[in-house]
């Protein structure tokens, strides 16, 4: 027989500012766990007590504030949800009246196998919570639809007597857990841009400077992408944000510099010039250098010489 999912729920009191607060905790095994909370007054400002890696909280009755470090506080009120992940940083609440609050607790893990390569690429919030380069305190908060106050108003008055009790509690936190992750206010994007954090633009530096270094190679999205473990749309809009061009067209750029450089030397042919740049046909070289400065190579050469 397979055993219920979550555990008989756990009945204890809750410190919350000095507050008694009723709580009723359903454990989940695989980092998952529901607590519905009653805080029977007002309490002054203190930490924010969960310690899990994420936490989804909604609200039945009352208000909580929530204070982010360095972004002030913000308040919830019945109806409304919000999501917040601290991870080494702090945070402060309080609760403005009497209040009734359901908090589901997830680990990493599981908020990681809920964020896709779509939502990575298109900055969603809800793939910065797990983002291994976040440097925030991150805080969102939406508002219940129908479906969702059906549900909290069932985690919250299910007091888990039995067993049928207890699978419903989890089917319930699955569903809230799903409808605040395909909710706008956190598959959004949370910036009008993709975010290019400190490792990224690293990578994309390292990328230029190899593509600058090795002309004469034959390189492909791919590969670049690889090498520098910067996936392809980050790859080729990074340089159109950093460099104002393509990936190709950086590196078809970095070649005709070069090509007119050692042309100017004098100490090369064009076919041995073209060779040094990644040109095996002549007349591609020929081409792409006279799109670029008006002259074919060896109408640059006499130009220059006669100059000299």
């Amino acid at each position: 027989m397979v055993p219920c999912p979550f555990q008989q729920p756990v009945e204890s009191i809750a410190q919350f500012g000095g507050i008694n607060a009723r709580r009723r905790q359903f454990t989940q095994r695989q980092g998952l766990s529901f607590g519905a909370y009653r805080i029977p007054e007002a309490s002054n400002c203190f930490s924010w007590p969960f310690e899990s890696f994420l936490q989804i909280v909604f609200v039945t009755k009352g208000r909580v504030s929530v204070g982010l470090p360095d972004e002030g506080s913000t308040s919830a009120i019945q109806g409304e949800w919000f999501v917040i992940s601290l991870g080494a940083w702090a945070g402060t609440t309080s609760f403005e009246c009497e209040s009734q609050i359901g908090v589901i607790e997830c680990s990493k893990e599981v908020w990681q196998g809920l964020v896709n390569e779509e939502d990575t690429l298109l900055h969603a919030r809800k793939a910065c919570y797990s983002c291994s380069q976040r440097e925030e305190a991150i805080l969102t908060k939406g508002i219940q639809d129908a479906r969702m106050r059906k549900l909290s108003e069932g985690l919250l008055n299910n007091i888990g007597a039995s067993p049928s009790d207890r699978l419903l509690v989890e089917s319930m936190t699955l569903e809230f857990l799903a409808r605040v992750c395909d909710s706008k206010f956190i598959s959004g994007s949370s910036k009008s841009e993709p975010c290019y954090r400190s490792r990224d633009e690293e990578a994309l530096a390292a990328a230029a400077s190899y593509l600058e270094g090795n002309l004469d190679e034959n390189h492909s999205l791919a590969g670049l992408s690889r090498k520098f473990a910067l996936n392809e749309f980050k790859l080729k809009r990074g340089f159109r944000e950093r460099f104002g061009i393509t990936v190709f067209g950086y590196l078809r750029q970095c070649r005709m510099d070069r090509a007119r450089q050692l042309l100017l030397s004098r100490r090369y042919t064009v076919l041995e010039v073209a060779n040094a740049v990644g040109y095996a046909n002549p007349s591609h070289f020929a081409r792409a250098f006279r799109g670029c400065f008006g002259l074919n190579p060896k109408a640059f050469l006499a130009g220059s010489a006669r100059q000299s």
